[in-house]
């Protein structure tokens, strides 16, 4: 099956927790890599955003990724990829042209969707759709007290254009319940057309190392607790809230230790600033956007994962930290209350609540992470796999197409 996905803004090559990339190019680049195992043949297009890329480029055997020209090559918001829809949109039409055969076409987020349509009516090609977040879900979500960058304007256009990709798509993929749930009542998306396929990760790659040996490669400290954050320092992932709530496990547990994976300099030292204000700022490592060889090593060294989010579509990190049998604190948000069982890979707590979040890293540090370990590994091992993701994305492609090559 030749598969073509669309994914505007998220080049799945990018290191996550750099400029605007996160959770969506890694899932775009593993279920790409895992359809390729399977014999798919996968072109992802993406804008070019950086000028040292090259315009194709391997991403596994039968998986490439095709940087598209449109704006200058620069990262850029997402919100601000309207400016150059149009110009995107023809060099994914001018691609589809070239390649051709494409049987189906899978987009990643609304601009993508857009995209995709016009795809779709010129082509004939189905549309499997997956949102990643849904605009009147993280509209309602945002917090009245910190800055809102997007334009009630763009908030209405895009509800309007996935109302629409939920009309007009062949398919569209849920994470999670809740998204699914969000899909047809806010959206208006057929309940025919929603599938349920949570995201998995490769527990080949993604899996425990012993933590001694991981922290001494790490240059990290043994012997203390360790809390690790991973992703983009944005508000709404509820990074102040996790340097509040540390203030106050740091006062029951002194030596423990604050690390922190991803965000750009600016971001860093926004959340840097806090941390030395509430005292702890020689408490707390700020290590950047990592490769995907060291993310398990961090995971298998860190005591716990925090995962303080104030909206989560579903909260690939959280998988992540359970695949490498560390126990994760999440917000009762999202995906995330539904793939964080309670009490059994750690435990689940209210967003934007500092204090309820040091009180839920505290008992799962004080429990230690042996306790937690056998569960984590069988909730991602029972559900949360990359075959079952990559099958069951492989199952609605075929129902929603009549594939030209097998």
């Amino acid at each position: 099956m030749r598969v073509l996905m669309i994914s505007d803004h998220a080049d799945p090559l990018a290191l996550p927790g750099s400029n605007f990339h996160g959770g969506q190019n890694v899932y775009v680049r593993q279920l790409a890599t895992r359809l390729a195992a399977s014999g798919c043949h996968v072109d992802v297009a993406t804008r070019a955003d950086a000028p040292d890329f090259p315009a194709w480029q391997p991403i596994a055997e039968g998986a490439q990724v095709v940087r598209v020209e449109a704006g200058p090559r620069a990262p850029m918001p997402r919100d601000r990829f309207g400016s150059v829809l149009d110009a995107f949109s023809r060099g994914v039409d001018d691609l589809c042209e070239q390649r051709g055969g494409y049987d189906v076409v899978h987009s990643h987020y609304w601009f993508s969707g857009v995209a995709a349509l016009g795809l779709a009516a010129r082509h004939g090609l189905p549309v499997v759709h997956s949102h990643h977040s849904i605009g009147a879900v993280r509209r309602q979500s945002l917090d009245t007290h910190q800055p809102v960058t997007t334009s009630p304007e763009l908030f209405d256009e895009r509800h309007q254009q996935e109302c629409r990709i939920g009309r007009e798509a062949a398919a569209v993929v849920a994470n999670c319940p809740a998204e699914a749930a969000d899909m047809q009542h806010l959206l208006g998306t057929p309940a025919e057309a929603v599938h349920l396929v949570p995201p998995g990760v490769d527990t080949a790659v993604l899996r425990p190392f012993d933590q001694t040996a991981a922290r001494e490669r790490l240059g990290l400290p043994l012997g203390v607790p360790l809390v690790l954050f991973v992703g983009r320092l944005e508000a709404r992932k509820g990074c102040l809230d996790l340097v509040k709530a540390f203030a106050r496990v740091s006062v029951v547990l002194p030596h423990a230790r604050l690390v922190v994976v991803g965000g750009t300099a600016h971001e860093t030292q926004v959340v840097r600033d806090l941390a030395a204000q509430l005292g702890f700022g020689d408490r707390t490592e700020f290590r950047g956007s990592v490769s995907h060889e060291l993310t398990p090593l961090y995971y298998s060294a860190a005591d716990v994962t925090a995962v303080p989010s104030h909206y989560e579509p579903f909260g690939l990190v959280a998988i992540e930290s359970m695949a490498c049998a560390t126990p994760v604190v999440a917000t009762r948000v999202g995906g995330l209350a539904w793939s964080v069982v309670d009490g059994r890979c750690g435990a689940l707590v209210p967003a934007r609540e500092p204090i309820s979040l040091a009180c839920g890293l505290l008992d799962v540090l004080t429990a230690g992470r042996d306790r937690y370990r056998r569960s984590c590994l069988d909730q991602v091992a029972q559900h949360f796999t990359v075959d079952l993701w990559s099958r069951g994305i492989l199952d609605v492609y075929r129902a929603v197409s009549s594939p030209v090559t097998t």
